[in-house]
């Protein structure tokens, strides 16, 4: 039987505040896997995550925070008009 590969979690993932707004970073990948998946999650658990993988680590949190900054810390924040719900 072929085992599962672990997650690796990057030592890049990390709590961080913009304009007063906290963020959770998360930055993982697969062990032996080609690329470092990005998740954001806002303080209500609201979670963005990236469909393009990156080639590093940081190459992904700097992702995070240039688009946090360009966007804005309150388009990622639940109920701004930006946001489009999930169809229930």
């Amino acid at each position: 039987m072929k085992r599962e590969p672990n997650l690796i979690i990057s030592s890049a993932s990390q709590h961080i505040v913009v304009d007063g707004v906290p963020f959770k970073v998360d930055i993982c990948k697969l062990e032996g896997g080609d690329g470092w998946s990005l998740e954001v999650v806002t303080e209500d658990g609201t979670s963005i995550v990236w469909d393009d993988l990156f080639d590093d680590d940081q190459a992904a949190f700097q992702e995070a925070l240039t688009t946090i900054r360009k966007e804005g810390p309150k388009a990622f924040v639940r109920g701004d008009s930006n946001i489009i719900p999930f169809k229930r």
